[in-house]
């Protein structure tokens, strides 16, 4: 069966958190196999983040479904060694360690590039592999004060954070282009290569178009301009509020679906500001039908979002949920050659899981 435009391609996602593991769930909503390695016994830490039920956190369900699990130690000199076997007969290697750590033992791009010629190795970091902050443990919010967006959610001279991982998820969305784009490279005679994204180059790569205009022309004679964002109005309504271009009226007397209705009719571009509770219930969400409700095996009953781009040929892509721990560790080492009584002795030993 056709599973999508990526059906076919082989990842190996080492990656963890938020970056990698969004970025390969891409390559998995578009059809590639997704093998998701993991250590044995704790597994990705962001099972256990935010929302969850029955053990299975919200985020983790959306950001790994479609992916098999293999619960593997490569630290262990026999568990580097199956990776090895894996990476032979795979496309892609996703990984967002710092900077130097899989080199030190043996799995950097120089390592494996001599094992697979036209592997993708990708990897994410927080800040590159160069300069000052290239070794710091980095996190969303370390990008959203460095990028400059904190100080241009300023307001009244209070900095405010914006409220979702906005630089873990623009990421996410760079690193899948550019692998999708390495794997044309590829096709087209150019062999495998190393892809590196940091989060901070991201960031400015994202930022830049608007928030940083007035930072764009060097030496004198540019006119210079306020953000894009003092021309929109948040505006109270009788029963809620609207989002619209500046009309600088007091509209709290009137109704937010009036309001609407007025404005649309005028060509205004205009919303009704939805609490988070009823975005999936909003019309033109629903008829988008992009959130999907199903059973978890493990959470239950779940909705979450289809992937967002839709392919002709493949207007239905199957959805699997994200898998347990290990789930598919034997089925995936059986296809290296390993016999059932190695796997028992190598679960045994903590090696896989």
């Amino acid at each position: 069966m056709y599973k999508g435009p990526l059906d076919g391609i082989k990842v190996l996602d080492m990656s963890s958190v938020v970056s990698g593991p969004m970025a390969a769930v891409m390559l998995a909503d578009q059809g590639a196999d997704v093998i998701k390695i993991e250590p044995p016994g704790w597994g990705d830490g962001v099972r256990r983040l935010g929302a969850s039920r029955n053990g299975l956190s919200a985020i983790y369900a959306m950001i790994n479904r479609n992916k098999r699990s293999l619960a593997l130690n490569f630290k262990h000199p026999r568990g580097k060694e199956l990776l090895i076997q894996l990476v032979k007969n795979s496309d892609v290697l996703l990984q967002n360690y710092r900077p130097g750590k899989l080199d030190r033992v043996g799995l950097g791009y120089e390592d494996l590039k001599e094992v697979n010629q036209d592997l993708i190795y990708t990897s994410i970091s927080g800040m590159g592999s160069v300069g000052p902050y290239a070794s710091q443990r980095v996190y969303d919010y370390v990008i959203q004060g460095l990028s400059g967006v904190l100080d241009a959610q300023a307001e009244g001279g209070d900095l405010k954070m914006v409220r979702t991982i906005i630089y873990d998820k623009v990421t996410a969305l760079l690193t899948s282009q550019a692998i999708t784009a390495a794997l044309l490279a590829r096709e087209r005679g150019q062999g495998g290569q190393h892809v590196e994204l940091s989060m901070l180059d991201g960031a400015v790569y994202f930022n830049w178009p608007d928030l940083m205009w007035n930072f764009s022309f060097k030496g004198q004679g540019a006119q210079l301009a306020g953000d894009l964002a003092d021309i929109y109005e948040i505006s109270k309504t009788q029963d809620g509020a609207i989002v619209s271009n500046y009309l600088g009226a007091d509209l709290s007397g009137y109704e937010t679906e009036q309001l609407i209705d007025l404005l649309v009719q005028n060509e205004i571009p205009v919303s009704r500001v939805n609490r988070r509770e009823d975005v999936a219930l909003d019309p033109q969400v629903q008829a988008s039908e992009i959130i999907r409700d199903f059973d978890h095996p493990r959470g239950g009953p779940m909705s979450l979002p289809r992937s967002a781009a839709k392919f002709s040929s493949s207007p239905d892509l199957p959805q699997q949920p994200s898998a347990e721990l290990g789930q598919h560790t034997y089925e995936i080492l059986k296809t290296v050659g390993l016999e059932l009584n190695e796997m028992k002795e190598l679960s045994r030993m903590g090696v896989i899981g």
